[in-house]
């Protein structure tokens, strides 16, 4: 476990020689990604949290069940009091009114972060701190027979069909999909176009080139240990996991292209009905700090804190390699195109279960 710098070693101290003086008997329960994420936490987050408030905190990880759980509980008693979400579930919660409103003014730490991240209707209706998590990421095992993948239409390639990994759901693979299209047509950049107007085309497409796969994945650990065996020598994957897995593995190799780049929106939400909105919002501040984003991020996380990523470039040239850092970057921050999903999101859900991932 990180162990507590001076400040919060100072601030513990006096919380004892006070006897707990004024100590929380509050518990506050927060839901995390499962696996990198929950471990960061656990890590980084715990402590200091503790430290600083005097207040045990709980972590509940898990992945899609965060929100039936939430939808399911009572209205005055939900089952967490802080939660990570991303766009795909987070965007249809927060207009069911499912979130409280955050007083921005007690997460003083949200002016820290790049203008882009919070250009946001989650963030200016109040609903949730946004920030930019996971890229899209071309993953390979550096035995590949001709030149690494660099590019999105080298997954297309015939020396790798039925080698490709790519993750079953269609938020992100579809998207890969058009990434590779608008390349092999020569129109990088045109991915979330594609997506957006061609719709019929690229399904086509994805269905032409579904024989490239040689895995759909359900998680980043069966995509990791597939490419490890060279069940698969290339892929789709998302980053923060995988940039732990370069460091360990020389075996494997990444890329980034910058045209067509997206990136994983996600955001911090306070669960309406809670009865912990102060210590959630305490919880919120100490999150977006610079001390525990630059933790966060040498555990292959992005930051939207631009004096946090203006460090870890200058320190990790991996993480400057996968991630914006300089204002321009930021200002050409892309995401995956959420709100035409969510228009269409059943329709585009079951026709890429039945057209994509059914061989038939």
């Amino acid at each position: 476990m990180t162990q507590p710098n001076r400040r919060i070693f100072l601030i513990s101290s006096a919380l004892a020689a006070a006897g707990c003086a004024g100590r929380r008997a509050d518990e506050l329960r927060i839901f995390v990604y499962a696996g990198g994420h929950e471990k960061t936490m656990r890590t980084v987050f715990l402590p200091r949290f503790e430290a600083l408030t005097g207040t045990t905190a709980t972590l509940h990880s898990g992945w899609w069940d965060s929100m039936a759980k939430l939808k399911s509980a009572p209205a005055n008693d939900p089952p967490f009091d802080l939660m990570i979400t991303d766009a795909t579930q987070g965007y249809p919660a927060a207009r069911e009114g499912l979130f409280a409103p955050i007083d921005f003014d007690a997460v003083p730490n949200h002016k820290s972060l790049a203008a882009v991240a919070l250009d946001n209707w989650v963030f200016r209706d109040r609903l949730g701190l946004t920030y930019p998590d996971a890229v899209q990421t071309i993953a390979y095992h550096k035995s590949t027979q001709e030149a690494a993948p660099a590019r999105w239409s080298d997954l297309l390639r015939p020396d790798l069909k039925g080698k490709i990994g790519l993750y079953n759901h269609f938020y992100m693979s579809l998207y890969t999909f058009a990434c590779a299209m608008a390349d092999q047509e020569g129109k990088q950049g045109t991915a979330t176009a594609i997506v957006q107007e061609r719709t019929d085309d690229l399904f086509r497409f994805a269905r032409e080139y579904r024989n490239q796969i040689g895995l759909w994945w359900p998680n980043t650990t069966d995509m990791m240990l597939a490419l490890a065996d060279k069940r698969v020598l290339a892929g789709n994957m998302h980053s923060p996991e995988y940039m732990q897995a370069l460091r360990e593995k020389p075996e494997l190799g990444a890329a980034v292209p910058d045209l067509d780049r997206a990136m994983v929106q996600v955001f911090w939400a306070i669960p309406a009905g809670t009865p912990r909105k102060s210590l959630a919002h305490e919880a919120l501040n100490l999150l977006f700090s610079h001390e525990v984003q630059l933790e966060f991020a040498r555990r292959g996380m992005a930051t939207a804190r631009s004096d946090t990523a203006q460090v870890m470039a200058a320190e990790d040239p991996l993480w400057k390699s996968f991630y914006p850092y300089t204002a321009d970057q930021f200002q050409s921050l892309r995401y995956y195109p959420y709100e035409f999903y969510a228009s269409r999101w059943d329709e585009l859900a079951d026709r890429w279960e039945r057209t994509v991932l059914r061989a038939g």
